[in-house]
């Protein structure tokens, strides 16, 4: 079957990844706007979509038929896009989950196209889960170390685009109220104010005392870089719309020296070594800031860096495209 008879399916337009995802897949040529089909899982109207200077409408996902042809890329989750999944998988088509819906299900491939795209030929099933933004982050920060890795611990400043499109949108309003000299409304389900604030957690604590993503994090982390790693990880959530931070604390099998450690990150695929990493300046990029790099004073074995990139773009819209192309080509 030739990539030109190939479709490309996207569900959930109203997912903060989603501009970023259609921005990469134009920038990279990666389908044409025939290829392109958009879906939303409420039956509201919804405006087309600008690709490739063409509108693009959305259409209606209960309505949708998948085929064999198509590489479904999964934005959104609930209970409509779970039976959707079910529907596409049993039709023949790839599907690829990067909105969590295959979360705990080890039967789904987990899938990094820096660290294992060649697991896509012995799949289980057409499902492929796509990391985490942060364990995506982390693993290519430590890819140069991966050998050396004894024990990772991350902690996790995550951006509110992080929760999705409606906490960016109460974020906003909630800017606007406070700079207006009002007050803010807190979102019920999070418990607090997301404006000028840092959040411990947005989540239910579990029996752990992690959350949910923590664990996440924790479980795709492992499966990057194996299973001999020790990983414990803490997300907190902070007040910015883009751009994700972690402060990540390695052990190592053995002494290393600092320099040497520079050394490799600096020559790491996708990582660029600064002096003081922010997240601001990770935005639009494509690659992951590396810095603050030290060793630990709790042990010679232990040293710590500091790696930002740009969540939606760098770690979910990138990493799909290359992981859809790749299936639209080879599978």
């Amino acid at each position: 079957m030739s990539e030109a008879t190939r479709e490309l399916v996207i569900v959930g337009v109203d997912n903060a990844a989603f501009g970023p995802l259609l921005e990469v897949l134009e920038e990279r040529e990666i389908i044409s706007a025939e290829q392109l089909s958009l879906l939303e899982t409420d039956e509201r109207e919804v405006d087309p979509k600008v690709f490739a200077n063409r509108n693009i409408p959305v259409q209606s996902l209960e309505k949708f038929a998948f085929n064999d042809r198509q590489v479904v890329i999964l934005l959104g989750s609930g209970e409509a896009v779970e039976t959707a999944m079910g529907a596409a998988e049993k039709s023949g088509a790839w599907i690829l989950d990067a909105a969590n819906n295959t979360r705990g299900d080890e039967s789904a491939v987990l899938v990094h196209p820096m660290f294992n795209s060649g697991d896509l030929a012995s799949a289980e099933r057409r499902v492929v889960a796509l990391p985490s933004a942060g364990a995506a982050m982390v693993a290519e920060a430590l890819t140069p170390l991966k050998d050396k890795l004894q024990a990772v611990e991350v902690q996790l400043n995550q951006p509110v685009s992080a929760l999705g499109k409606a906490a960016i949108d109460a974020m906003a309003a909630q800017t606007a109220h406070m700079f207006s000299g009002q007050e803010a409304e807190i979102d019920p389900e999070i418990g607090h104010r997301l404006a000028f604030n840092q959040l411990s957690a947005c989540e239910a604590i579990l029996a752990s005392g992690h959350t949910l993503s923590e664990l996440t994090l924790v479980h795709d982390l492992r499966r990057l870089l194996g299973d001999a790693v020790a990983v414990d990880a803490t997300i907190n959530t902070v007040s910015v719309f883009h751009g994700q931070l972690a402060n990540v604390s390695i052990g190592l099998t053995q002494d290393v020296d600092v320099k040497k450690v520079r050394a490799l990150l600096s020559n790491g695929a996708g990582l660029k070594m600064v002096e003081k990493p922010s997240a601001e300046n990770a935005l639009g990029r494509d690659v992951t800031l590396i810095g603050r790099l030290r060793q630990s004073l709790l042990s010679k074995r232990q040293l710590n860096l500091c790696a930002v990139s740009d969540n939606l773009r760098k770690d979910v819209a990138i990493n799909c495209a290359q992981i859809a192309h790749l299936l639209l080509k080879n599978y």
